[in-house]
């Protein structure tokens, strides 16, 4: 075989690859660097890779995970590197020519690939030319030797033959397996949503191809008119900011509640740069507070969309936006009116819609709760004296925190601190003045507590399926048992029922239960 050694000159920068390694990374990130430069070489080349590819322009990508070999190779059948584009390929920070797709800033690869690996290897054959060339980092000796010159090996190939393989050893970082080679398939399949929708294009991660499933939206009449046409809750939206630039996509809601999987993806020429989604668990979608509300609001659990924001800037990481001064607020008051105009309101219908879970399934977890909220009132509750009066006794405790969900549950019967008790939640719209009733009936020993569902309190706080119905059962069972112990005492003032409410709110009730 034919083989020459040449070097490409890449000064300056090459002083650079020692501080990638300590980049703030992670293994998601750095894997999607390199389907980066795999899918530019696709798309830049799309019409000469049809020519030879049968009238089709097909893409593969495979990221293959060696553990026991600690290695990583990804291969893809793209173009490969041309000559006029090697030493920029191989300097790092030097941008390409075209800075319109992908492969931006020229930093990357270079960057995902040192910190990954001491050693790594790149073969690339352009489509048409007749070379295969290879280069070699040794990032330590490349550093120690501060080389201006890496060395290119060359060897013969047919014109026909294209693509490039990455080969990566000696690893900074453990080859993923387990739920790191989960978040990586979870990360990538929902940045490249966009491609790995074109029946073209192939990613395989780990011997698992990624594919990526599109959310259900909710199908429903307006919230005022529960009898009324259902209809899809999802929209089309354009946002055009004052410097003329303009931000468009589609927003809708979930059939049901989801709040990690909840939030915008903004696109930047059609990959995920921010809000990639609880997909990946460590990347959230794009929720902020102007929008979606603070904790746990109904718009953070249901609104869901799509923005192409490739009219902005992006940073350098291509995980964020840079906003000019107030724009992003400005953006996001635009994208409020925008989400809540008719005719498909979605932030108040967020908020207004109610959904009834039922079933077997639902009752069992409903069951596992009263059993731990059982078990925690049954520990120790510290002594206190009673408050002297009524105002005292109100604030004798911090308030109780928020509370979240609730469900059906037939009649089960407990012995919770000497009082036997059956707990019942029920969903009865018709009540609408009672959200607990506590009960004795004559000849009978336990007391009933009975919790509304339906009620406007548990539907404000306690309703969608995701939520958590623990905090409300826990003050429930408190009021019952405070109003149980008041009336055993004789008490006839409320301030009996409020200072023993106090007191068991002091206990377990108050914790959550340990994980």
């Amino acid at each position: 075989m034919n083989q020459q050694v040449d070097n490409v000159e890449v000064r300056p920068g090459v002083g650079m690859l020692a501080l990638f390694p300590s980049m703030n990374y992670k293994a998601w990130y750095a894997v999607g660097e390199f389907v980066d430069n795999s899918l530019q070489s696709w798309r830049t080349h799309e019409g000469r890779l049809g020519e030879v590819g049968g009238g089709v322009a097909r893409l593969n990508i495979d990221i293959e995970i060696d553990r026991a070999g600690d290695r990583i190779t990804v291969t893809d059948n793209a173009a490969g590197i041309y000559t006029e584009d090697i030493s920029r390929a191989f300097t790092p920070a030097a941008p390409p020519a075209d800075s319109s797709g992908l492969s931006q800033f020229g930093i990357g690869m270079k960057s995902a690939a040192s910190w990954y690996a001491k050693h790594f290897v790149v073969t690339t054959t352009a489509l048409g030319e007749d070379v295969r060339r290879a280069v070699t980092f040794d990032i330590p000796k490349i550093v120690e030797a501060k080389s201006d010159y890496i060395a290119v090996t060359t060897t013969p190939a047919r014109p026909e033959e294209h693509g490039t393989t990455l080969v990566l050893t000696d690893l900074n970082h453990l080859a993923p397996t387990g739920r790191t080679l989960g978040k990586i398939r979870d990360y990538l399949s929902s940045i490249y949503r966009r491609f790995i929708a074109d029946p073209r294009v192939e990613i395989i991660v780990g011997g698992r191809k990624l594919t990526y499933e599109h959310p259900t939206f909710l199908v429903a009449p307006r919230w005022t008119s529960t009898d009324g046409q259902p209809e899809e809750w999802r929209k089309e939206v354009a946002v055009t900011l004052d410097s003329g630039r303009t931000i468009t996509g589609w927003a809708g809601l979930f059939s049901k509640g989801d709040t990690a999987g909840a939030g915008f993806a903004l696109l930047y020429r059609d990959k995920v740069v921010q809000g990639a989604g609880g997909v990946a668990r460590d990347s959230d979608g794009y929720k902020p507070a102007k929008v979606f509300g603070r904790g746990n609001s109904f718009e953070s659990q249901r609104l869901v969309g799509e923005l192409d924001v490739s009219a902005m800037e992006v940073a350098h990481t291509k995980d964020s936006l840079v906003w000019d001064g107030d724009e992003e607020d400005e953006f996001l008051e635009k994208l409020g009116q925008a989400l809540d105009a008719e005719p498909l309101p979605l932030l108040k219908m967020a908020r207004n819609h109610r959904t009834t879970e039922r079933g077997r399934a639902i009752q069992t977890t409903v069951r596992d709760i009263v059993g731990q909220v059982v078990q925690a009132v049954t520990q120790p509750i510290p002594e206190v004296e009673d408050p002297e009066d009524e105002d005292a006794a109100i604030n004798a405790v911090p308030a109780s925190p928020p509370v979240e969900e609730s469900v059906i549950l037939d009649d089960t019967e407990w012995d919770v601190l000497g009082e036997c008790l059956t707990i019942s939640v029920i969903d009865n719209p018709a009540d609408s003045n009672h959200w607990i009733r506590v009960l004795q009936e004559d000849g009978v020993a336990a007391w009933k507590v009975t919790v509304n569902r339906a009620h406007s309190f548990t539907q404000s706080f306690a309703y969608l399926p995701g939520m958590d119905l623990e905090p409300v059962l826990r003050l429930a069972v408190a009021i019952a048992l405070a109003q149980i112990k008041a009336e055993r005492s004789g008490a006839k003032e409320p301030r009996y029922l409020i200072a023993e409410l106090n007191r068991i709110l002091t206990g377990p009730l108050a914790k959550k239960a340990a994980a």
